[in-house]
């Protein structure tokens, strides 16, 4: 069985899956870290510079793609991986899968992502709005009802530690 977990940026993919991947014995894949592999381990700011966010994006559908064929992983997407309709469509079909959208506040994203020395050499603001909580909001207002759609459940981890809110996903959703 694979678990995958999808969300805004700074909702705790990546530090959960390999929590949750630890303790359900699976393997845990990263999808940022699979498609900055695949540009020679740039940054994904670089690459929205240089190649394009419509590149990165073909990239990250691959990616995707490729995870939705993995068994018994625990599989942290990239925040607008599961944007694109036939990548959220393989996701949705996946066999023996689990998939769990980890919903938070904008306010504690925001407090989240910019406690993240990395944020502003790493990631690309995703609109013109520089990357504060105004633009949390607009993306979140695009992408709730997306990740909404390609969840089989929604877990909002706004209040929640990383330790509770493994032993949560693991006694509710699995």
């Amino acid at each position: 069985m694979n678990l995958i977990l999808f969300g805004y940026r700074g909702c705790g993919k990546t530090t959960l899956g390999k929590k949750l991947a630890n303790q359900l014995w699976k393997e845990f894949v990263d999808g940022d870290d699979a498609v900055r592999k695949r540009f020679d381990g740039r940054t994904i700011a670089d690459v929205w510079a240089n190649e394009g966010e419509a590149e990165f994006r073909r990239v990250e559908a691959e990616v995707t793609q490729g995870f939705c064929k993995l068994e018994n992983h625990v599989i942290a997407l990239g925040g607008g991986a599961i944007v694109n309709d036939q990548t959220r469509e393989v996701i949705k079909a996946a066999p023996d899968t689990v998939r769990l959208y980890l919903s938070c506040e904008p306010e504690e994203l925001c407090r989240r992502i910019h406690g993240d020395a990395t944020t502003t050499t790493e990631r690309p603001s995703l609109t013109n709005l520089g990357g504060g909580v105004e633009e949390i909001k607009k993306v979140l207002a695009e992408r709730d009802p997306i990740y909404r759609d390609g969840a089989d459940h929604v877990f909002d981890v706004t209040h929640t530690g990383i330790d509770e809110a493994v032993r949560h996903i693991v006694a509710k959703f699995l």
